[in-house]
């Protein structure tokens, strides 16, 4: 039942930013709630290859869509000596962290392509997660600490997600904090909208 509501939160979002927005609604924010919506719901097949591959394919875009709008926002020339080590430190301890975490559950995954999109969304996780922190740290304004508090609860969320499906440690507790940190994401991401829009228009 919570695959199903993940979705139909994420289509009950998208509508309302459809009715509230209108024509002004931001393209990659459809294409976010879309894909992570319709992420949600193929996970009530999960445990068919093909579905399980086709849900992380579809997180996968949805993690692209989120790059979409943050990388038009970076300019490379700004990168300091400092965050360049900051980069390449998270690349290597996340990287790390999450090809452990992955490999817990390699048991449990049932293709090779699934395998291959979580991977991916793993490290689109990791890149998402520095460029957010530059972005932040460059701008440091409201807007800019919005979109780093959206893209930790959705990475969070994920994590916390995966360990209670896979039964890695503290299940039932794991559920309730992916949960929390769903709706939280979601709450942020409707936020963020309307303050990205203002901030456009001024």
């Amino acid at each position: 039942m919570f695959r199903l509501l993940r979705g139909i939160i994420c289509y009950t979002a998208l509508v309302y930013l459809f009715i509230a927005h209108g024509k002004h609604i931001q393209k990659w924010l459809v294409g976010f709630l879309f894909f992570y919506g319709a992420s949600s719901i193929t996970t009530i097949w999960y445990e068919n290859g093909t579905m399980a591959s086709i849900s992380m394919i579809l997180n996968f875009l949805a993690f692209l869509m989120l790059l979409w709008y943050i990388i038009p926002k970076i300019n490379l020339k700004n990168l300091t000596k400092k965050f360049t080590l900051l980069f390449v430190l998270m690349m290597l301890v996340n990287g790390y962290l999450f090809i452990q975490l992955i490999e817990l559950m390699k048991d449990m995954i049932l293709n090779y392509t699934q395998y291959l999109f979580m991977i991916l969304s793993a490290f689109c996780g990791i890149l998402l997660a520095f460029l957010a922190l530059f972005y932040n740290h460059y701008f440091n304004s409201k807007l800019s600490m919005s979109f780093m508090l959206l893209v930790f609860l959705i990475i969070f969320a994920e994590i916390f997600r995966g360990i209670a499906y896979y039964d890695l440690g503290y299940s039932i507790a794991f559920v309730y904090v992916a949960r929390i940190l769903f709706v939280g994401s979601l709450y942020t991401l409707v936020h963020f909208s309307f303050f990205d829009l203002k901030t456009k228009r001024f």
